[in-house]
């Protein structure tokens, strides 16, 4: 079994080559989503969309291997990535090489999808918080996993209940302490606003299981907390998955699968997953379900020297945070949470990870004024496959 060793951390202005027999295994929310269904597909169908121009130039600078993107708007023909993958990262943007991916996971979430009931308890049924996840149509703010090796298997627990996790923070009136969804609405309320994915990719003949989510963030609800519960639920999810067999019997896919990763399995979870260990509104202890689990490596903090600086120039409520700026990954307003470390990739301690980072410059050229075209920053690790095979 690999050993997971100390891991130098890149500053964020200048990404390191990975070393040799290293893989770059990486996260980016790209915020690239619009209003209305079709409105992605037809900008990017330009080829000038500008915010996608310098996505692109992101990925391409910082070159993962592996890369899990969230808030890319879904379509059912996947045109939209599509286009993004060949008029965008195929084409060298601001001097940068292209980058290519010959494997893609690109599947449906619960954004968008009417659950046909009062989901968010205003009277009411059809509006955007009645969806499974907030959304405006089905497949705004989805996910896509793009990687440079094969992928074997995938499973997915879009449909998995809430009600169906033991022990879960289902919502409750804080005061009468009543469950705050009827049981019409418990029988069918999903856990994951958008999806939670285990796609199986195939490096050098060893397997490692990529755990993509993006939880609904804490926010947004009322006393009852039903959106920080949540978030903190289906952070837990995965903690769960890759524990003991005890922890992880009740889970089951949309195929009917039951249980989790089997013990010793490689993974890396990652994704967008909207809690901070310090600061912000999650709940208490949410995201520290997976920084102090015993099979994840979380030690090794990714930086930017960018991140630092930026909490000192906004200050407003940054000044109040707890957190090293540095390992921030997202830059919020300063008037409401602030910047915060939400994006995560984390890995099992069957991998060695040799190196780590933010990608946020701390002084931003022309060229590096790309990182701006989303609210949040890449992170990024690079894993030492020579081990791999060292069970």
């Amino acid at each position: 079994m690999g050993v997971a060793v100390a891991a130098p951390q890149c500053s964020g202005e200048d990404v390191p080559v990975r070393p040799e027999g290293g893989i770059r295994i990486a996260t980016f929310n790209v915020s690239l989503h619009r209003q209305g269904a079709g409105q992605l597909v037809r900008s990017l169908a330009t080829g000038k969309d500008q915010q996608a121009r310098a996505i692109a130039s992101v990925i391409q600078q910082v070159r993962p291997d592996v890369l899990l993107i969230n808030e890319f708007d879904r379509d059912e023909q996947g045109r939209g990535l599509q286009l993004f993958l060949d008029l965008y990262l195929a084409r060298g943007e601001a001097g940068n090489q292209p980058i290519h991916y010959s494997a893609l996971f690109h599947d449906a979430v619960n954004t968008g999808v009417d659950s046909g009931v009062d989901l968010d308890g205003d009277g009411e049924t059809g509006g955007l918080g009645d969806n499974f996840g907030y959304g405006r149509f089905p497949g705004q703010y989805g996910m896509a996993l793009l990687s440079r090796f094969p992928i074997r298997r995938s499973r997915t627990f879009r449909k998995f209940l809430w009600r169906d996790m033991p022990a879960s923070l289902w919502p409750r009136h804080p005061e009468s302490l009543k469950s705050f969804y009827p049981p019409s609405t418990a029988r069918l309320f999903r856990l994951s606003s958008k999806s939670h994915w285990d796609v199986s990719i195939d490096v050098k003949g060893q397997i490692i299981h990529l755990l993509a989510a993006h939880p609904t963030p804490p926010v947004f609800d009322g006393p009852e907390d039903r959106n920080g519960r949540r978030n903190h639920d289906e952070i837990r999810f995965w903690a769960d998955y890759v524990g003991p067999i005890e922890a992880s019997n009740y889970i089951y896919d949309d195929l009917g699968e039951r249980g989790g990763l089997p013990e010793g399995s490689h993974f890396v979870v990652l994704g967008d997953l909207n809690a901070d260990p310090r600061d912000g509104d999650s709940v208490p202890g949410a995201i520290q379900q997976l920084l102090r689990h015993p099979s994840i490596h979380s030690r090794n903090i990714p930086t930017s020297a960018g991140g630092r600086r930026s909490s000192t120039k906004l200050l407003g409520i940054n000044e109040h945070h707890r957190g090293d700026p540095a390992s921030d990954t997202a830059s919020f307003s300063p008037q409401a949470s602030g910047n915060l470390r939400v994006d995560y990739v984390l890995p099992s301690k069957t991998l060695s990870s040799v190196q780590s980072g933010v990608y946020w410059p701390e002084r931003l050229s022309a060229a590096d004024a790309s990182v701006e075209a989303s609210d949040h920053r890449m992170v990024w690790i690079d894993i030492d496959a020579t081990r791999l095979n060292r069970d």
